[in-house]
């Protein structure tokens, strides 16, 4: 694979920012794979979607436009889709995280101007973005799953509520979450009947639907794979074991603020386990049918020590905090190495 077309360096935008609760997060993401991405083989772009929808293309030295800082024309109202500013680029390196963006939205516009884009596409993006119907995708296909309870209103009678959880979870400990957003945004563990409502509403704010699922007490594995569904050997990375000390899981706080939490990398599991998880991560990119660089995270059960899967990631965070990153140099590979195969798996779509 070349890192050249028609004998000149490729025209990549790194395109992050977005709409979601996890922009900044994403931002973050962005900065470092464009900090990191070969000035050798790329001429290369920083493309931010604001908060309220405008695609800005920030001032840079290796700017395929016009330096300075400004919108970007997408759309001509007269004529609909316009001939794009975007068409100069080879290839969109996305790193979008949440809504309206890995959620298949934003693949849909790059289809339509026929522009490859790293990841997943529309339709894998936009399921394994909505846990539930990842759920009903992945429950018949031996994977195991906590059992889960779905919302799609807030419940006007709390006591049929607290039977239903009784019968179908075992009661408490339970988790609820919303069904569409990343990053354990507005996730909570919930011990008793009085932090129910407030963790449903909670949410809610995030989605306007809600899952409550089993607690499973165990250890947090996570897993990247790569590679195209159907095109490309599906490759598994070292899994990592997330060791959570000041915080009740590996939420957003512990994720991203806390200096306590420890991620061990490869998790100390031992081959059978190390080769189980990794071969569930490879199913459920496979089954999703999910492109390029994908991560599923695990509880592995300390009660039947057997992995239940909890969601996937179809945009990984790209910081130097996160978790692929170092699924990669655990692998032997640099952060720009690490890019650059995610690079050739979205030309090779």
């Amino acid at each position: 694979m070349t890192f050249q077309k028609n004998g000149k360096k490729l025209n990549i935008a790194v395109v992050c920012g977005g709409l979601s609760s996890e922009r900044e997060v994403s931002l973050k993401s962005g900065q470092n794979v464009y900090g990191s991405l070969s000035q050798e083989k790329y001429n290369t772009s920083f493309i931010e979607i604001t908060s309220d929808g405008r695609w800005l293309l920030k001032q840079s030295s290796k700017s395929l436009l016009p330096k300075g800082e400004r919108p970007l024309a997408l759309m001509d109202q007269n004529k609909g889709l316009a001939e794009s500013e975007l068409k100069t680029l080879d290839l969109v390196f996305l790193v979008l995280h949440g809504k309206y963006g890995e959620d298949g939205r934003i693949q849909s516009l790059l289809d339509l101007l026929q522009i490859p884009y790293t990841g997943s596409n529309v339709l894998a993006s936009a399921i394994g973005m909505d846990k539930l119907k990842t759920i009903a995708l992945l429950k018949n296909q031996s994977i195991r799953i906590p059992k889960t309870i779905a919302l799609f209103n807030q419940p006007s009678n709390l006591a049929d509520l607290l039977k239903k959880i009784q019968l179908t979870l075992a009661g408490f400990p339970c988790v609820v979450k919303p069904n569409g957003s990343g990053s354990s945004v507005a996730v909570s563990i919930v011990k008793n009947k009085n932090e129910l409502m407030p963790s449903i509403k909670k949410a809610f704010n995030e989605d306007s639907t809600v899952l409550i699922q089993k607690y499973i007490r165990g250890r947090e594995i996570t897993c990247g794979v790569w590679g195209n569904s159907e095109k490309t050997p599906i490759e598994p990375l070292p899994p990592i074991e997330i060791i959570v000390h000041d915080e009740p899981f590996f939420d957003y706080q512990a994720k991203y603020l806390s200096q306590k939490t420890e991620e061990l990398c490869p998790a100390p599991l031992n081959k059978r386990q190390t080769k189980k998880v990794q071969n569930l991560a490879i199913k459920v990119h496979t089954l999703l049918g999910c492109d390029g660089l994908t991560r599923s995270d695990f509880i592995l059960s300390e009660k039947d020590q057997q992995f239940y899967f909890l969601e996937i990631n179809t945009i990984p965070g790209l910081t130097q905090e996160s978790l692929c990153p170092k699924e990669a140099k655990a692998a032997g590979l640099s952060f720009s190495e690490f890019l650059d195969k995610q690079i050739k798996l979205a030309l090779l779509k």
